[in-house]
């Protein structure tokens, strides 16, 4: 018997999960089998399976974002890195931003396109168009890293 699952609007469909002696499930615990990340709610929520009844069906169960429980998808650890992140994007792309360098004498801000999404440390390429002397438009490219919202600090 397969259960279907409505998370988020997104409806899926988990096959039937049996506990198995020996799984790292203990005495009236239970197994982690999936865990997935919902957007809009951001929240994250895993699917487990009772180990003192491994019969009943598995069930979704919120986590608390400051949990360090790795992640498993189908029995199979996915490192931390590669799983979706619960930090907010910052900087969305085709939002404007503010590209600013300081230094200790000096600081300087313009104002670009952000060319993809980031969160706060992660870089992101931002698009800077001007006019150049001759009078004609020039577009640049200038890496930065994202600070705040739509604040980018540009890299040295």
């Amino acid at each position: 018997m397969t259960a279907a699952v409505l998370v988020s609007g997104v409806l899926a469909i988990c096959p039937p999960i049996v506990a198995q002696a020996g799984s790292g499930c203990a005495a009236g615990g239970y197994q982690v089998v999936a865990r997935t990340w919902d957007a809009v709610l951001k929240t994250t929520y895993e699917l487990r399976q009772s180990c003192s009844h491994p019969g009943w069906p598995a069930y979704f169960a919120a986590v608390r974002s400051g949990s360090t429980s790795p992640v498993v998808l189908n029995g199979i650890v996915i490192p931390k890195e590669a799983a979706p992140s619960t930090r907010p994007l910052l900087v969305h792309a085709g939002d404007p931003v503010r590209l600013w360098m300081q230094d200790e004498m000096v600081r300087i801000e313009m104002t670009g396109e952000a060319e993809q999404s980031a969160r706060n440390g992660e870089h992101v390429i931002v698009r800077v168009v001007h006019q150049s002397d001759d009078g004609a438009i020039a577009v640049e490219r200038i890496s930065g890293i994202v600070r705040g919202p739509g604040d980018v600090e540009m890299e040295r």
